[in-house]
């Protein structure tokens, strides 16, 4: 590939590059801001992320000047930060893999939304998150009435989180996208099947009549893999997965905390 058209950036573990005394207060470096900046008056730069669209995302999201981005793995795509396309998961297979989940004692988030939507086996976990002002309900409390684009589940060990996502990508193979997330393999993002990174970046790109194959995609976990072969190139940060980095057609050579990503977004300027 020559100079690509689009380029397709995740955000945890790419873009949120400047230091925090916890992973989730990290936010882009002043540095990566620069260089995105200078970059998109010449190739559009866009957010392809499992963040789900809530004020914390679009508040990283406006840090970048942006209006555009793609959401829960891409169950929904803004343009003019509006919700132009969204993939919700049936109700009918959301009660299926509720219980699956249950059945396995896994931590069930909804929407990303971690402080209202996460639901438990036990009160125990209630009580010592109430200290977090973390509203979690008990498998119970569940009403299968709104609508879902992104179930995350964890909680579990990683032996039996391998085992959970080999189940479920074989129960609903033909119905879920299932991946893991995190450098760990310690989370399983799950959307509707036709929704993914990859899936939503070539709609994406069709809105703007730009060719896939003219893309890169740059990630970090497993929920990037969807985008091989979906779009020209695969590009993995040096602290990618591993799994990621098999697939991968590039590296970066510096991690996301060396500002790994705007040193490789450089040679385009």
């Amino acid at each position: 590939m020559n100079k690509p058209k689009i380029i397709f950036i995740d955000l945890d573990g790419t873009a949120m590059d400047a230091p925090a005394k916890k992973w989730y207060n990290k936010r882009p470096s002043n540095y990566t801001k620069e260089v995105i900046a200078k970059l998109s008056k010449t190739i559009p730069v866009v957010v392809a992320t499992g963040r789900g669209v809530n004020d914390t995302t679009w508040k990283i999201i406006n840090s970048l000047n942006m209006s555009d981005f793609i959401a829960w793995n891409g169950a929904q795509i803004i343009r003019n930060k509006e919700v132009v396309h969204k993939e919700i998961i049936p109700a009918s297979v959301i009660e299926k893999l509720y219980q699956v989940l249950t059945k396995n004692k896994c931590w069930i988030i909804f929407n990303s939304n971690f402080d209202h939507l996460t639901f438990v086996k036990r009160n125990i976990f209630k009580w010592i998150l109430k200290l977090r002002k973390t509203d979690l309900k008990l498998y119970s409390e569940f009403k299968n009435d709104f609508p879902i684009y992104k179930v995350l589940a964890s909680g579990v060990r990683q032996k039996k989180i391998q085992k959970i996502h080999d189940e479920l990508r074989e129960i609903f193979k033909d119905d879920l996208e299932v991946a893991f997330s995190g450098s760990k393999n310690l989370v399983i993002e799950i959307t509707k099947k036709t929704a993914s990174k990859g899936i939503a970046e070539q709609n994406y790109c069709k809105m703007l009549g730009i060719d896939p194959q003219d893309a890169i995609h740059i990630g970090d976990s497993m929920n990037d893999a969807s985008a091989k072969g979906k779009v020209g190139k695969l590009v993995a940060m040096k602290n990618s997965t591993q799994k990621l980095k098999d697939i991968a057609d590039e590296i970066t050579e510096y991690t996301c905390d060396e500002q790994g990503l705007a040193k490789y977004l450089e040679q385009f300027l």
